[in-house]
């Protein structure tokens, strides 16, 4: 039976520090790890559980978008869990294939062997916490606005233009504005002791109704950026 790593969550951890120059980004660090040492990431399958039915189709493209964004990095060495369904059983092989199993603590990661296999330093778990579209809208009104009205009158000093202005109702339909709310939280644990050694936040929302790739893509692409910062690359 292949060993897996069991890793608690350190909720003492999860506190993030705000970082002023984005009001929707926060990140973590622990001081006494050495991030530059580490050469080889391995990442998770991207955690989509909190996706409602309306967003599920949101779930693969999200996984497609994170591969390829890790793909693209070559220092340092990233590795990506295959998807799900992915791998097709040979012939003989149903004994070995792994089977799903019940995780009786909800609150801890578990760390694949195929991770302890590659010789990964970190391990990855991108989860996506919330991913949500909301309708709002302006009933319809009445708005007073001005309206001028030139007129040309005649007076001891001969002929000038007045002008006047004078407030007219308009009435405005009915308008729905969608907000788009999407957040990702990425934590990475080290695989030498099971600690969480750096976790980062990014929330964002946009009034469009749209996809959310664009935004996922941008979110992605800050952590990668921040991440290898911190890691010295």
């Amino acid at each position: 039976m292949k060993k897996k790593l069991l890793v608690p969550l350190l909720a003492a951890a999860l506190t993030l520090v705000s970082l002023p120059a984005y009001a929707d980004f926060a990140k973590w660090a622990d001081p006494t790890h050495s991030f530059k040492k580490d050469q080889t990431i391995y990442t998770a399958v991207v955690n989509t559980d909190a996706l409602s039915k309306q967003m599920a189709s949101n779930a693969h493209s999200f996984q497609v978008i994170f591969n390829q964004k890790a793909a693209a990095i070559k220092n340092p060495k990233i590795i990506t869990a295959p998807l799900p369904g992915t791998l097709a059983i040979l012939p003989g092989s149903e004994a070995s294939a792994p089977q799903e199993e019940t995780v009786k603590d909800s609150t801890a990661v578990h760390i694949p062997q195929a991770a302890v296999d590659a010789g990964a330093d970190l391990y990855v778990v991108p989860k996506v916490t919330r991913c949500q579209k909301q309708v709002s809208v302006v009933p319809a009104h009445t708005e007073w606005q001005e309206k001028e009205i030139h007129e040309t009158v005649h007076d001891s000093k001969g002929y000038r233009d007045v002008v006047h202005r004078i407030p007219i109702p308009v009435k405005v339909p009915e308008k729905q504005y969608v907000t788009m709310y999407l957040t990702v939280r990425f934590d990475v644990y080290s695989m030498k002791t099971g600690a969480l050694v750096y976790t980062s936040e990014d929330a964002r929302d946009r009034q469009e109704d749209s996809d959310f790739n664009g935004m996922y893509t941008r979110i992605v692409d800050r952590f990668f950026s921040t991440f290898k910062s911190q890691l010295g690359k």
